[in-house]
């Protein structure tokens, strides 16, 4: 049964999933890319291993970061366990990028993997390497 008041999004407030010391730095991830990038249109912290999102925020009504997190975490995993196999040549996974129509999605690793930081943006809104380099000093 779908409940709709119960899958409603928050929009454009930064939502903490947990109350604890993981809630409280994801948070603060959150917002540090809120400051150099307004114009996200979805972003939040996931555990990988759970798929529970740590904190999230979106623009839009119909972006829900819980839909997505477990389908990235499921990458995230399988990736990571390619490239420990040795299967794919290449060093250490540093980040997903899926380039869409209109926008792009990063995933990238935090905390040894245990983490990730997700932001979709629109192209028109941010350049694909200002993103990466912002997220790369945040999320370390």
């Amino acid at each position: 049964m779908t409940i709709p008041f119960l899958n409603r999004v928050r929009i454009r407030q930064i939502t903490v999933g947990t109350s604890n010391e993981a809630g409280l730095q994801a948070r603060t991830v959150l917002e540090k890319l809120l400051a150099e990038m307004p114009e996200l249109l979805l972003t939040c912290v996931v555990e990988v291993q759970s798929g529970r999102v740590l904190a999230s925020y979106t623009r839009e009504s119909h972006l829900n970061p819980n839909h997505l997190s477990l389908r990235y975490a499921k990458l995230l995993q399988l990736t990571t366990k390619t490239l420990a196999a040795q299967q794919i040549p290449g060093g250490p996974l540093t980040d997903i990028t899926v380039l869409l129509e209109d926008q792009f999605h990063i995933v990238w690793p935090m905390r040894n993997g245990h983490w990730y930081c997700f932001v979709a943006v629109r192209f028109a809104d941010a350049n694909l390497g200002m993103a990466r380099d912002i997220m790369r000093r945040h999320t370390a």
